[in-house]
């Protein structure tokens, strides 16, 4: 995640700091230090043909805050919390899937994992029928949700509070330490999940759990 960090927070800052002087305000600082996190979310899907969460949220934000922007007549504020609206509409889906059949974070575990590969997305499918997997996902679907709207709540608070270049160096840093957090959550508890079904599936049937050389 280290190159979102920094197209996504060095780089605008910089480009805010060149610029403000020489634009009549903020708004237009702010649009134009969106630029290059948005060619370099650009740059990695034609070089890897992929875009990373980060990424995902910076190029779909930068592109939202521009049009509510102009709409309102080049607002500042909406620049500065353009991210948040798409984070806080995640994380609301991510609850609000809870209640429906499967979670929303095992479609996107799927399509992380599996991508297009038809047997690889069987055997994904195939993951479900496992009741302590409906647990996992249940549980990562949660935490993802939870840590998403707080990430949108703690991005509108410091906008509010900070001045548009201390805005500009905290808030993508904050917003990749959280991100960073869930994605190393996700990958911990996965992994603890498995050894666990996989010791009680060894106690169902009568063997040892394996642990290790003595």
């Amino acid at each position: 995640m280290l190159p979102s960090v920094v197209g996504g927070a060095v780089i605008p800052l910089g480009v805010y700091y060149l610029v403000r002087s020489h634009v009549s305000g903020d708004a237009t600082a702010l649009a134009i230090a969106g630029v290059p996190a948005a060619m370099w979310v650009g740059i990695q899907w034609l070089r890897l043909r992929r875009i990373d969460p980060i990424g995902a949220i910076i190029l779909f934000g930068f592109i939202a805050g521009l049009i509510v922007s102009a709409a309102l007549g080049g607002n500042a504020f909406v620049l500065k919390v353009r991210d948040s609206a798409f984070t806080g509409l995640f994380g609301l889906s991510c609850l609000a899937s809870l209640a429906f059949s499967r979670p929303l974070m095992f479609y996107v575990g799927r399509a992380m994992s599996a991508g297009d590969d038809p047997v690889r997305r069987e055997a994904y499918d195939a993951l479900w029928e496992m009741p302590q997997a409906r647990r996992v996902f249940a549980m990562i679907t949660t935490v993802w949700g939870i840590g998403l709207l707080t990430e949108a709540g703690l991005r509108v608070l410091l906008a509010a509070v900070l001045p548009t270049g201390p805005f500009l160096a905290i808030a993508p840093t904050m917003a990749a330490v959280m991100i960073g957090g869930m994605f190393a959550f996700t990958v911990w508890y996965s992994k603890w999940a498995r050894q666990r079904g996989e010791a009680e599936r060894a106690l169902e049937l009568g063997l040892a759990p394996d642990t290790g050389p003595v």
